[in-house]
């Protein structure tokens, strides 16, 4: 393993992107590589090290799909058993499918649910709610016909290990993979962390110059922690040592932690990614033409690099991104780690650290990652400037702003409520609130307090108040 080849690349693409921090793990047959880069905050002196503890969003799949595999090893769970058998009260908004519902099917993102992200910014709904909350999820497309993902799917199968072995996902996952492995600084949620000194702090580009959801390149700023706790999709905090040490178990088939046979069926492809150009992936398809299949396995995307399967997962949670990937024929894996919100610095160092383990160097990958960051950015500004070009202020709201003032329910959603404060209105969703500006006519801009983290968002009411929609989704909500 040439470390100073990973060093080097590393540390000048997280110089490259403005990375405050990162952290890297690589396994590769006997020899392990950990080492932290950069700084936990941005204009403080605390330096990442291997042991620094990041948040690893979807990441954290992998984790809970293999918990399900443990507990088919064990004869209680069957993949393909109806969820209903495991959780009865377990509701979707078509009958038939809700007594169909495999454990499979949550896992390989098959359900063709719409996705409702919103729900997880709430922050006041735990998995029981979210998962009674999925019964209002309209299909966005026909059960077991293509791959929607989404995080709900993962929240029901923690629900499961609950119902199945009588202790949480969170005691189970500590219990059973963090305790097996040795991995000491390992948690599944934020307020589970007992050290926070040496914690890489989240980040995000506050300049508004582009849109939150584009801002891959910018000046990153620290900002406050979202404190995901107990979140079977994607709340698991850890380090890069301890990533090595779960690399390991990956690369010895999945043991101590599961049989053989249980590990391939976690591996093996499940769905075959369809209109990769319209999902998670895109960035990655649009750079990767020789890339000869695109597959969802259990918890993992199932792909290949020249021509070498691999196993990946990225991960996002607000301040953070991450990817954890292996190569089980060449047995070598790696882990990455960053502390800022919207980079694609992640996917860069994959296909980089990929190259030098497989010998096929050539490709400056953050220079192209970086191009279609750049690439985005300009197209998603271009829309908000066409949006603003049309703009007409002169048309005033319908009423008094008074009159839009209420508590307003959804049934997906849940609450929402508007208030006059001043000579604004301004609404609040969950732990969240925003100003709301009046745009044209009954249509209002919503400028969300988790800066550089949410989008600003349309808001439209109608004439006499009663109803107000997200133009974004199309979600209506009816005063109460």
């Amino acid at each position: 393993m040439n470390t100073d080849q990973l060093t080097d690349t590393f540390s000048k693409t997280i110089l490259a992107w403005d990375i405050p921090g990162a952290a890297l793990a690589v396994v590769q047959d006997d020899d392990v590589f950990t080492q932290g880069f950069g700084l936990c905050e941005a204009g403080k002196p605390d330096q990442v090290n291997a042991d620094t503890i990041f948040a690893i969003g979807s990441t954290t799949k992998a984790f809970t799909s293999a918990l399900m595999g443990m507990l088919v090893d064990e004869g209680r769970l069957q993949w393909d058993e109806p969820v209903v058998k495991y959780i009865p009260d377990f509701e979707l908004y078509d009958p038939w499918v809700t007594q169909n519902v495999t454990v499979r099917d949550l896992l390989c993102h098959r359900l063709g649910l719409e996705r409702a992200q919103r729900l997880y910014y709430h922050r006041g709904y735990d998995q029981r709610e979210l998962m009674r909350r999925m019964k209002y999820l309209k299909p966005a497309a026909g059960f077991r016909t293509q791959f929607h993902y989404a995080n709900q799917q993962y929240g029901v199968a923690g629900l499961i290990v609950e119902a199945v072995t009588g202790r949480t996902w969170d005691e189970f996952v500590t219990e059973r993979i963090f305790n097996a492995l040795k991995m000491t600084r390992s948690f599944s949620g934020y307020d589970r962390v007992s050290d926070h000194k040496n914690f890489a702090s989240p980040h995000a580009v506050l300049d508004e110059t582009h849109p939150a959801g584009v801002r891959f390149l910018g000046r990153q700023s620290p900002i406050e922690n979202f404190q995901i706790v107990h979140e079977p999709a994607g709340s698991i905090h850890t380090s890069a040592n301890d990533l090595a040490q779960w690399l390991k178990a990956l690369l010895q088939n999945g043991a101590p932690l599961l049989q053989p046979g249980t590990f391939n069926e976690i591996t093996s492809p499940q769905m075959v990614m369809q209109n990769l150009i319209e999902s998670e992936l895109a960035p990655l398809y649009v750079l990767q033409p020789a890339t000869h299949f695109w597959t969802y396995g259990l918890g993992w995307w199932v792909m290949d690099v020249h021509g070498e399967k691999v196993l990946m997962h990225g991960g996002q949670m607000p301040g953070y991104n991450s990817v954890v990937a292996f190569f089980p024929q060449r047995k070598m894996g790696l882990a990455v780690m960053v502390n800022s919100h919207q980079t694609l610095a992640h996917a860069s160092l994959f296909y980089a650290i990929s190259d030098i383990l497989l010998g096929k160097q050539g490709r400056d990958w953050s220079a192209e990652f970086q191009m279609v960051a750049q690439g985005y950015m300009a197209e998603v500004k271009g829309q908000v400037d066409d949006m603003l070009s049309r703009r007409d202020a002169s048309l005033l709201p319908s009423s008094p702003l008074q009159a839009y003032a209420g508590l307003f329910s959804n049934d997906l959603f849940g609450e929402a409520v508007v208030t006059f404060e001043g000579d604004s209105l301004q609404l609040r969703y969950g732990a969240n609130t925003a100003v709301l500006e009046p745009w044209q006519g009954d249509t209002f801009l919503a400028h969300w307090d988790l800066k550089g983290l949410l989008d600003d968002s349309m808001i439209t009411f109608s004439p006499d108040g009663r109803t107000m929609t997200v133009l974004k989704d199309g979600a209506e909500y009816k005063k109460v």
